[in-house]
């Protein structure tokens, strides 16, 4: 039953989250906290009444009691982890650090959930607590589909934030520059050598995509590459590759962009090829 709990956790942290900038709820913690920990409860509390519609009638007022238990320890303790983050971040700004504290903040949050549950409701062994039941399989697919969108996007946005391209943005359109020097070396009949340097300095200029859309075509990539794991399809890992880079093949010439693109796209084929893998012991 603590994936439903787990389900809830990340509808609170991705889907139904704050897009306040980060310096605001910097300024503001315990007044963003206090907010984003009621939508929290609330989705808990939502994850408690499943839990007790799909035992009902054996659930008992005990069962109640300690869901309820439940729900006031994990609050507590995610209101601990998140403040302590807003902290942190203040002080480790670069860009491994960021990407390392919003791993720890999720696995932390995961093992509250957990060992709350192993606590409260004892059972015989920790791997008790993996049901398998149909309703428990469609709740952590759900879970695995949030990582592999919104969860992976903002993991990616931390990771890839410091290495993103020089871009101008000017009325809808970008420039990209670039630069490279050549040296060309001369030899004359007296024995002399006459070396010639050379500056060239590429200028290319695109229309702007739409706000967020890099986020949402990784989105899409990352929930595709899902879905052909749990249908035994890889091959449609190479078909996915060759479709997006042909939507940005011009753009390959300059080289930031280039490197920028290549981390991003394996560092998300990645995560989504792992997430596969989970989702298909799953069933």
């Amino acid at each position: 039953m603590w994936i439903y709990f787990y389900l809830a956790h990340l509808l609170g942290d991705f889907i139904f989250h704050s897009d306040r900038p980060v310096q605001e709820r910097h300024d503001q913690p315990l007044s963003d906290l206090g907010k984003h920990l009621a939508v929290h409860t609330i989705l808990m509390v939502v994850a408690a009444s499943i839990v007790t519609l799909e035992t009902f009638p054996s659930f008992s007022l005990s069962g109640l009691l300690m869901l309820a238990q439940a729900i006031v320890l994990i609050s507590v303790c995610h209101f601990i982890i998140d403040y302590g983050k807003i902290k942190l971040d203040m002080v480790f700004n670069k860009t491994i650090s960021q990407a390392f504290l919003f791993i720890m903040d999720q696995m932390l949050h995961l093992l509250v959930i957990l060992f709350t549950f192993y606590a409260i409701f004892e059972p015989a062994t920790f791997l008790d607590m993996f049901g398998k039941t149909f309703e428990e399989k469609v709740a952590a697919t759900a879970c695995i589909f949030i990582l592999a969108t919104y969860g992976s996007g903002y993991f990616l946005e931390i990771l890839l934030r410091k290495i993103a391209p020089n871009y101008e943005l000017q009325e809808g359109i970008y420039r990209l520059s670039d630069e490279k020097i050549e040296v060309k070396t001369k030899h004359e009949n007296n024995g002399k050598q006459e070396v010639e340097i050379t500056t060239i300095k590429t200028e290319q200029f695109f229309h702007d995509s739409p706000a967020k859309i890099g986020q949402l075509i990784g989105m899409l990539e990352r929930t595709l590459i899902v879905i052909f794991m749990m249908m035994d399809m890889p091959q449609g890992l190479a078909f996915l590759a060759a479709l997006k880079t042909l939507t940005r093949f011009k753009q390959f010439e300059h080289k930031q962009f280039a490197e920028y693109y290549l981390i991003g796209t394996l560092s998300s084929a990645i995560i989504g090829i792992l997430l596969g893998i989970i989702a298909t012991n799953i069933w």
